[in-house]
C-alpha cells in the first residue's frame, strides 16, 4: 500500500492519459503523434494531481 496517494494516482493518470493518446494515434494510424500527445498529457495530468494533493 502506497502511503503517498499522489504518487498513486498521478501514475494511474499518467498511464491513462498515455494509452488514450496511443488510442487516438491508431485511430489516424500516426503511432508517433499518437505516442507524443499521450506522454505530454500524462505529465500535464500528473502535474495536475500532485498540485492537486499537494495542497491538502
Amino acid at each position: 500500500m502506497v502511503k503517498d496517494k499522489s504518487k498513486e494516482l498521478g501514475g494511474l493518470a499518467f498511464v491513462g492519459f498515455f494509452f488514450i493518446g496511443l488510442a487516438f494515434g491508431a485511430y489516424y494510424n500516426r503511432w508517433d503523434i499518437g505516442a507524443i500527445a499521450g506522454l505530454a498529457m500524462g505529465f500535464i495530468a500528473s502535474f495536475i494531481v500532485k498540485m492537486k494533493y499537494a495542497t491538502k
